[in-house]
């Protein structure tokens, strides 16, 4: 019996920003049209690019797997076996254990991308992705998402005994790759495995995704000629966005969207934040 050996995708994982995403308030996923539409002029290497630590490094040329970069965010591949037999069947050339760990981090290469994001820097950095629970989370495990389900990367923030370990374990955190995606080949849990149980790919690739949402503010219109402030949307916030319309409307006058470069924020004594701004200023 004859084989053929090809590279075939472990995983995807997308990584999606509404901020860059959504279409004015129309979220992108709204619909398949939007959808495919909105990822056409997207590419999420303008505010980040994938990482593996240097044991992911060993690993991906130990079990010759690939790592492939994407507008929308990255593929792993593996080289696989194809056995001629009537139902196709993939085996990794080398055997994957069930508990063998891919990680990665997210490097942030835009120094505005917390002005745009519904993250805290102060409260929410590191942020942990996986598809499996461990000891710090496992009462109330959050998962990555597949990539039909919803998804905000908010939502992987982690408590202050969770943080202590991650940081020792992961020295980059400290700096600006504040994000640790993880993925088990296997896990009972979840559910969410990469390879089945007898160590072969299953027909259809295991398919994730994560979601940054975009920060919403308080927009405040100021004159530029007397700094003086001629209209705000308190106590309403509204979404920051790259493309399409915010409609601001007041008395007749249409109010332009604003950049994420003028945010301003109000904090307790705690740190915590109150409020954020959004300051623009018009003729």
């Amino acid at each position: 019996m004859s084989t053929i050996t090809t590279y075939r995708p472990l995983f995807q994982l997308d990584i999606f920003h509404k901020f860059f995403l959504d279409d004015g308030i129309t979220p992108f996923d709204i619909n398949e049209t939007v959808l495919e539409k909105q990822l056409q002029k997207y590419n999420w290497n303008s505010f980040g690019k994938i990482v593996p630590t240097a044991e992911t490094k060993v690993n991906l040329q130990n079990h010759r797997m690939l790592l492939k970069p994407s507008p929308l965010g990255f593929v792993v591949l593996i080289e696989a076996e194809l056995l001629n037999d009537t139902a196709p069947n993939y085996t990794p050339l080398i055997a994957l254990d069930q508990d063998l760990k891919l990680e990665f981090y997210i490097q942030l290469l835009d120094p505005q991308f917390y002005n745009y994001t519904d993250l805290d820097p102060a409260f929410d950095r590191p942020l942990f992705l996986s598809n499996y629970a461990t000891l710090y989370n496992a009462a109330a495990p959050v998962y990555l998402a597949r990539h039909n389900e919803e998804s905000n990367a908010k939502n992987h923030s982690v408590s202050e005994a969770f943080k202590d370990f991650l940081i020792k374990k992961y020295g980059d955190l400290r700096t600006e790759k504040p994000f640790i995606i993880s993925l088990k080949m296997r896990d009972a849990g979840s559910g969410l495995n990469l390879i089945l149980l007898n160590g072969t790919l299953p027909q259809h690739t295991p398919h994730f995704k994560i979601v940054f949402h975009n920060r919403k503010t308080i927009w405040r219109y100021y004159s530029v000629a007397t700094k003086v402030l001629i209209y705000t949307t308190e106590p309403e916030e509204k979404p920051l966005v790259q493309h399409g319309i915010v409609p601001i409307s007041n008395a007749g006058t249409d109010y332009p969207t604003p950049t994420p470069s003028r945010i301003y924020q109000d904090r307790d004594t705690d740190g915590s934040l109150i409020k954020t701004y959004s300051n623009i200023y018009i003729n």
